[in-house]
Formats: C-alpha cells, sequence, structure tokens
C-alpha cells in the first residue's frame, strides 16, 4: 500500500509557516542590535545573509513548496522597500534565492540593491566598497547558478561596468552574455563599450570589428555598429576627447568609492592619482589640484605648486 504524502506536505507547510513568523521577531532583534548585523558597519559583525536564508533541512522540508516559499518571502521584501527598512531586505532576498535559485528577477534585484541602494546610501567609502564588492558576490553566485541565462550575466556585467567600473572583466562578462541563447544585439554592442572608457584601443578595433559580424540580419544593430565605428575613426587622436573620457570615467570613479584609472600610455594627459583628472604631458604639477609633480613622482606641497 503506497504511503499518504499528506503528512510530508503539511509539515512543510508548518516549516514554511514556523518560518515567516520568526520573520518578525528577528527583525526585531536587527533593529535593537543593528552594530552586530552590518546594519550600520558592511564588513564588520556578522553576516545578515547568513543570518535569514533558511537552513538545508527547511528547504528538504518545503519540497515542491519552495517556489511558493519563495514568493511570499517576495512580498515581505515590497513591504520592507516600502516601508524604507532597507537594511532589512538582504536577509529575506538571501532567503529568496536560496529558495529558488532560478528566479533570475530576485539575484538581479539582490545584487542592484546592495550595488547601488546600499552602496549609495553608506557615507563611509570602507561601507560603500564592502557593499559593492556584496552586490557583485551576489550577481556571481546567480551566473554561476543560472549559467545559460543572458539576463542573469548581462546584470553581473553591467554591475561591473557602471557601479564598480572593472572594465576588463565586465568585457569579459558581455562577451560571455552574448554567447548565450535569446541574447540580444546589445549584448554584442556593450562588449566594446569598456575599451572605449579606457581608450585602449588596441582592444576596441577588434572588439568593435567582432560586434559587426554578430546579429548580421539585425538592421538597427549594424547602424549603430557602423556609427560607432566612424566616430571613433574620427576622434580615436582627438586630444579634446581623450580628456573628455578620463574626466568622465574618474569622475564616475569617484563617485563610486572606486581606484581612479591612470591611463599609463595616454600619449597626451597624465592622469593625477590624487584627483584623477587630466595634466598635460610635460607639466611638472596637477592643474586641477595642483598638489602633485609628475615628472618626480611625489607629492608637492600647494604653496610650492605653480599656478
Amino acid at each position: 500500500m503506497r504511503r499518504s504524502r499528506l503528512p510530508w506536505k503539511i509539515a512543510a507547510l508548518f516549516a514554511l509557516g514556523v518560518y515567516l513568523i520568526g520573520l518578525p521577531i528577528q527583525e526585531a532583534i536587527i533593529n535593537r542590535r543593528p552594530e552586530q548585523y552590518r546594519v550600520n558597519a558592511p564588513g564588520s559583525g556578522i553576516n545578515l545573509a547568513a543570518i535569514s536564508g533558511p537552513t538545508p533541512v527547511l528547504i528538504a522540508a518545503l519540497g515542491g513548496f519552495r517556489t511558493v516559499a519563495a514568493d511570499l518571502l517576495w512580498l515581505k521584501v515590497d513591504n520592507l522597500w516600502d516601508g524604507g527598512a532597507w537594511y532589512l531586505i538582504p536577509p529575506v532576498m538571501e532567503s529568496v534565492v536560496q529558495l529558488d535559485p532560478h528566479f533570475i528577477l530576485g539575484w538581479q534585484v539582490y545584487g542592484w540593491h546592495l550595488a547601488y541602494n546600499l552602496n549609495a546610501e553608506s557615507v563611509l567609502q570602507t561601507d560603500r566598497r564592502a557593499w559593492l564588492e556584496d552586490g557583485i558576490a551576489v550577481l556571481k553566485r546567480g551566473v554561476a547558478l543560472n549559467p545559460k541565462s543572458f539576463e542573469m550575466t548581462f546584470e553581473y556585467a553591467w554591475t561591473l561596468f557602471d557601479r564598480a567600473h572593472d572594465l576588463y572583466r565586465a568585457a569579459d562578462a558581455f562577451y560571455y552574455a552574448s554567447q548565450q541563447q535569446d541574447a540580444k544585439a546589445y549584448c554584442a554592442r556593450m562588449y566594446y563599450r569598456p575599451f572605449e572608457h579606457l581608450l585602449d584601443f588596441d582592444r576596441l578595433w577588434p572588439a568593435m570589428k567582432w560586434a559587426q559580424k554578430q546579429f548580421p540580419d539585425d538592421i538597427p544593430h549594424q547602424k549603430l555598429v557602423a556609427r560607432d565605428m566612424d566616430w571613433w575613426r574620427q576622434n580615436w587622436n582627438n586630444k579634446a576627447e581623450h580628456r573628455k573620457q578620463i574626466a568622465n570615467e574618474n569622475t564616475a570613479r569617484q563617485q563610486r568609492a572606486v581606484p581612479f584609472w591612470l591611463y599609463p600610455n595616454d600619449p597626451y594627459w597624465n592622469v593625477c592619482p590624487l584627483c584623477g583628472l587630466p595634466t598635460e604631458k610635460g607639466k611638472p604639477v596637477c592643474e586641477n589640484c595642483f598638489a602633485w609633480n609628475f615628472e618626480l613622482k611625489q607629492p608637492v606641497r600647494p604653496a610650492q605648486a605653480v599656478r
């Protein structure tokens, strides 16, 4: 005689109920002792994700109800968001992706919330870097668990490109995304964007030619790549354009608490390690912050600077 599966279903629902009921209690504990739960100090104390992620026993007990549990917790995320409890969202999101590791939107929002929202809300640069690194790590986990999803890989690549400014790694990730089934043409175009920001023409030209060979029947894509190629043919050696790219890139990096890119091989400009802005080659002092001697490679006092 076949055993009834009803007791297992009841046990699963009971386990889910206990878990959901415990969330408000956990929030109260975290609110009472935020210093231990990374609420105000990312990188120190106990990791929120490690606290509230469902245990393997709970996941096993839920069985086929795992996606249902993930959906209910996703509603909890929405409530926390509306209530402005941004620092309480990560542990619930961690539970969502553990229960349903193929929930692409869950991974995307989880990584984005850490790398963008909590990063921007932090005052200290160390905190901002910590949240950014956590967000990237979350997205990398999502890619590992969903290797055939171009959307997951693109989100990871975009965060490396737009938020972390880890541009070479972003280019590799965009390339990987473009190779996935159902990938869109913009993935191929994004492959060469990081090299534009780096003024790395040795890699930019091959990347553009490669992108041009992708999606040959996509007329808008072909027009956009041809436009970009024509523009860079005219401006690749433009001194003013080099300055603009350097200033834009390092201003964005400063806003995100990311180290400046110093463009070591640029023919026109030296880049100040202190302010990240360009100074014409041959001038010993930074034209912007008056605090760096490029020729001697050592700091100088502002009073010594030539104004």
